[in-house]
């Protein structure tokens, strides 16, 4: 296992302040950063927290629909995994300051957010995989405020072989990451599981889709 300390850096065509470029492959860049403080201290974790679905979605697996291990919703549009779709709720206020951000300093383009939740308690992780890229504007990239307890983010080269070296970033409460189109396509992604990590963390992720859903034909959040 490498550490988060990547030789080489290349220049992005975010380049968003203050953020560092790994080179993580031929071609294949990942950007790190975090949010203006000025920013954190205005999310209320607890809030965001407490939009989290009561169920857990259900994926196909082998035949069969079983429960993925966090909690999962898409806002503003609606997202493409696993061979179904996430419907999209409107975005809720308190989201709004992170898009804005986001937009102004990452992306104008981003749109959807898919925010995943995850209880320590119970064990929440992500496996790894490579995001789908259905109706996102091509060469876009994908970003990842992490809030809460710091966990591991691993990137794996694709397709995984034996020797292949993963590559670790730890997340923190406030940490941003940017995922470019080429590197989604080269390397895996995943949230490892720890027994250690009893907290919670939630994940916001946000993409740039071409012609999303109009909010107003959306279900409103909760509040």
């Amino acid at each position: 296992m490498s550490s988060p300390e990547v030789p080489g850096s290349t220049q992005n065509r975010y380049s968003p302040p203050g953020f560092q470029s790994h080179l993580v492959g031929p071609g294949c860049e990942f950007l790190t950063g975090c949010l203006p403080q000025e920013l954190l201290n205005s999310v209320s974790f607890d809030a965001l927290w407490e939009l989290h679905p009561d169920e857990f979605p259900e994926i196909h697996l082998h035949g069969h629909r079983v429960p993925i291990p966090r909690w999962q919703q898409a806002y503003g549009v609606d997202y493409h995994f696993s061979g179904q779709v996430s419907p999209a709720l409107a975005v809720p206020d308190s989201l709004g300051p992170l898009l804005r951000w986001s937009q102004t300093h990452i992306d104008a383009g981003l749109n959807g957010l898919l925010l995943n939740w995850y209880d320590g308690h119970l064990g929440h992780y992500i496996g790894r995989h490579r995001d789908s890229v259905k109706n996102l504007i091509p060469g876009s990239g994908i970003v990842t405020v992490s809030l809460g307890e710091g966990r591991i983010f691993r990137l794996r080269p694709w397709p995984y072989a034996s020797g292949n070296s993963s590559i670790d970033f730890p997340t923190h409460h406030g940490s941003v990451f940017v995922l470019p189109w080429e590197t989604n396509r080269h390397f895996t992604h995943e949230v490892t599981k720890s027994s250690k990590l009893t907290g919670r963390r939630i994940s916001v992720t946000l993409r740039a889709f071409k012609s999303p859903t109009p909010v107003s034909s959306m279900r409103q959040a909760r509040t």
